[in-house]
């Protein structure tokens, strides 16, 4: 059974790869998809956690300096804003959807990684807005400080050449996470349950014993496996395979 148009009436883009085989998630949450390898997504189940990105470690060195720093009052504001921001708060990045392969070739060990579907909270979704150019800031003479709507496009603005990841993303308090060493940490719960394991086309675990490992912390997850669409450029989830929900939750 496809439910396509019930996913399309929540507001996710058209082709949802889950939408295959799985109700959408209640309204007053949002499925997002993390892609990782395969260590890291067992890893991250296994201890019931997902790691924390620093602003200063992401793979975009544009991270909160997008604004366009022609000038070098602006340029210190904005570097002082990151500063700020990087010592206080972290992100869990996520895309909309999963079935791009740019997204399993980058990030997840080129296919033979996995994808972790989490529902979270719609409140706590931002959904990042990509820009050809930097905007500009008219920054006036006497002004020390960046207005609140600016930190804010700061936050969620990135270059369009990143759009293909669809990104949506939730901040967290570092102060709230677990620190292991230099490492950031957030638990899974509430805030961010997961809901599907997809394991890439290119993986080779055995879908019944992710099925069993994942069924030790998380009862209710599905698992799955994807394959290539056969006529077109996309990852779509393996009939031959079909998402079941783990042994302890059956």
């Amino acid at each position: 059974m496809h439910y396509e148009s019930e996913w399309r009436a929540l507001g996710y883009p058209r082709g949802m790869g889950s939408s295959k085989f799985l109700p959408p998630p209640p309204k007053d949450v949002v499925r997002a998809y993390h892609l990782t390898t395969s260590d890291h997504a067992i890893s991250n189940v296994s201890l019931n956690r997902l790691k924390v990105t620093r602003f200063s470690e992401a793979n975009d060195p544009f991270e909160l300096e997008a604004l366009n720093c022609h000038k070098r009052e602006i340029r210190q504001l904005v570097r002082a804003f990151k500063n700020t921001h990087d010592n206080k708060m972290g992100l869990l990045c996520f895309s909309a959807n999963w079935t791009n392969p740019l997204l399993w070739s980058h990030y997840a060990g080129n296919h033979t990684g996995i994808c972790l579907g989490f529902d979270l909270p719609r409140r706590d979704a931002e959904c990042v807005v990509y820009k050809r150019k930097r905007p500009r800031l008219e920054h006036g003479p006497g002004t020390a400080s960046i207005s609140a709507e600016i930190k804010f496009l700061l936050l969620r603005t990135k270059f369009i050449g990143w759009k293909y990841e669809q990104e949506c993303r939730k901040f967290v308090d570092l102060s709230r996470a677990i620190q292991e060493k230099n490492l950031y940490f957030w638990p899974f719960g509430v805030d961010l349950s997961l809901r599907e394991v997809i394991l890439g086309e290119r993986n080779n675990l055995s879908p019944d014993a992710v099925r069993k490992m994942v069924s030790i912390t998380n009862p209710n997850c599905v698992i799955f496996k994807t394959r290539l669409e056969r006529r077109d450029f996309r990852i779509v989830g393996d009939g031959d395979y079909p998402p079941h929900v783990p042994i302890a939750a059956a």
